[in-house]
């Protein structure tokens, strides 16, 4: 046990769980320097298996969680969060408008703030460049369409292994943008029918279902597919180590963007201090490394500053008309419906 006054009792202990980038060891020394903490990291796969694991208990056990922001309503919802105190996070103001808004629009509750966003990515589609000319009309038609730009599509197309992801995307393609617009996204039976048949008209289209980037990645580098639904990162990280030719579409229909966003919990016995590495986190230094290692933009542009100009083209430098179109991942309405429409659909 620490005594009182020693080093040691001076430095609490800040238990964190989330993307294991965020513990990547200069990013986690420098921190620790600054605020006079320890920083435990708990390596996570996903923001469902973070606030299921909050949500039995653990929040208890835990200071900082960073998942992806359509999970903090539900945290909000579960009652397992502290407020944000004002001026607590120094970097608040530098954080690009949109997510300005977003975070405004998702995490506030009773006149209180609850997240603060970190870093951030969008989903849309990438392609083959040297098959698919960067010219095309950048549309999800291309996701459902059997000849493309001269090519027979058939088994050159993946989507997402996930619900979600793949359901959202066929109902932007089929034009239901309205239901992306309230706090929840909320497709009727009737759109939900629509979206289980386009997605079954799709099937011999496919090459498959991926869930992982790994195994994405591995297969395009293959020339498995010309096309598949993907997020940013899966790119972002092809083009950092060499491989140009697979460019990100950006679809008129729209794409959807997700925000990592620190909480702290409201059984944390170190919130000031929680606060302070959630700072450092958005901070331009620590934020600029975040980007580095995960291939992703901190919602933080003062980040670019310290990024080359190789590094920011890649995931540095995003102009905010970009984030104009963004339509932010949220909790879904009726989402049970969801999971049998899409189990539906693969068994078909």
């Amino acid at each position: 046990m620490p005594v009182v006054g020693t080093a040691a009792a001076q430095k609490p202990t800040i238990n964190i769980l989330t993307w294991e980038e965020y513990a990547d060891p200069a990013i986690k020394n420098t921190i620790e320097k600054k605020v006079g903490v320890k920083l435990n990291i708990t390596k996570s796969t996903s923001s469902a298996k973070m606030f299921s694991s909050w949500n039995a208990g653990q929040y208890r056990q835990y200071d900082i969680a960073i998942p992806n922001n359509n999970y903090v309503p539900k945290m909000m919802s579960a009652d397992l969060l502290a407020p944000v105190p004002n001026d607590a996070i120094t970097h608040q103001n530098s954080i690009y408008d949109k997510f300005q808004q977003f975070q405004k629009n998702q995490f506030t509750q009773n006149g209180n703030l609850y997240g603060v966003p970190i870093r951030f990515g969008w989903y849309g589609y990438s392609y083959d460049s040297r098959k698919l000319s960067p010219d095309h009309e950048q549309s999800y038609d291309v996701l459902f369409n059997k000849k493309y730009d001269g090519m027979n599509m058939k088994g050159k197309i993946v989507m997402y292994d996930n619900h979600f992801k793949a359901m959202s995307a066929t109902a932007l393609y089929l034009g239901m943008r309205k239901p992306f617009n309230g706090q929840k996204v909320s497709l009727s039976e009737k759109q939900l029918q629509k979206v289980k048949r386009t997605l079954i008209q799709q099937k011999p289209l496919l090459q498959g279902y991926i869930a992982a980037d790994p195994t994405y990645i591995k297969s395009f580098k293959q020339g498995n597919f010309i096309v598949g639904q993907s997020g940013r990162n899966e790119v972002v990280e092809m083009q950092a180590n060499g491989t140009e030719w697979p460019k990100m579409a950006t679809p008129k229909e729209g794409s959807l963007a997700w925000f990592e966003s620190a909480v702290v919990s409201k059984a944390s016995k170190n919130k000031p201090k929680a606060w302070q590495v959630v700072n450092q986190y958005l901070s331009p230094k620590q934020g600029a490394k975040l980007a580095q290692v995960g291939y992703s933009p901190s919602v933080n542009p003062k980040t670019q500053q310290f990024l080359t100009k190789r590094q920011n083209e890649l995931y540095g430098k995003i102009n905010p008309d970009r984030l104009s179109d963004f339509i932010p991942f949220k909790a879904v309405e009726n989402e049970q419906a969801w999971i049998k429409a899409w189990e539906e659909v693969k068994v078909s």
